[in-house]
């Protein structure tokens, strides 16, 4: 961007109270649908309105150590350490601050493609637990995914088989014997007498000499 265009979105930030919690809010919303560069962008927005305060907050640290989350989950580990040693430690306050020496340790162990100082960063019980706990849980979370190369994934958990437990087996229904012309013709000779004994003790189908003993006792002429 130039310098021009630099002045003007400096000119137009939101200047409000708690306006950059909007932004971090957006941005959380985007790492849960994976969108990190979008999600980049939210969190950057929130972190120029902090700086523009002018105040050396927890909040402004918390937003530092966030970008960089991002780029090493997108698999930039160059922007990151571009960004923390050009933007980051430029401020002093951050300097002394938690969550400096973290992105400090996650920026390092990608550099160097270091997947055991990679998991040592990011311990639960590590040194680092206490800026990680005051980290948003979706970004909590997406440190345990960074990779030391390329972009972040999320494990499969993969689940173990119980002792007991045997292959399940799908049976299969037999197909059934083909039946031959005659078998055919009884099943259908069956079929129609069954339906005459219904019919009969429904009163419905009259005998057939009973038919014609009738036709016989009307005088057509």
């Amino acid at each position: 961007p130039t310098q021009q265009s630099l002045e003007l979105a400096k000119q137009n930030i939101i200047t409000d109270s708690y306006a950059h919690e909007t932004l971090f809010k957006a941005g959380t919303e985007l790492i849960k649908r994976r969108h990190y560069e979008s999600a980049l962008y939210a969190h950057g927005a929130g972190t120029a309105a902090l700086e523009h305060e002018g105040y050396a907050t927890v909040s402004l640290s918390r937003a530092y150590v966030s970008e960089a989350i991002l780029l090493l989950a997108m698999g930039d580990a160059v922007a990151a350490s571009a960004d923390f040693q050009k933007v980051h430690l430029q401020r002093t306050a951050y300097l002394s601050s938690r969550e400096c020496a973290l992105e400090e340790d996650l920026i390092r162990a990608c550099d160097a493609m270091d997947g055991e100082a990679l998991e040592e960063a990011r311990a639960r019980t590590g040194p680092h637990r206490a800026a990680l706990a005051n980290l948003d849980p979706s970004l909590r979370e997406l440190v345990g995914e960074i990779r030391v190369s390329g972009r972040a994934k999320k494990e499969k958990k993969e689940v173990a088989p119980t002792k007991n437990a045997a292959p399940a087996v799908v049976a299969k229904k037999p197909s059934p014997p083909k039946k031959s012309a005659e078998e055919v013709m009884k099943d259908t000779d069956d079929g129609f007498a069954e339906m005459d004994d219904i019919m009969n003790q429904m009163g419905l189908n009259d005998d057939d000499d009973n038919d014609d003993d009738s036709d016989d006792d009307i005088d057509l002429t």
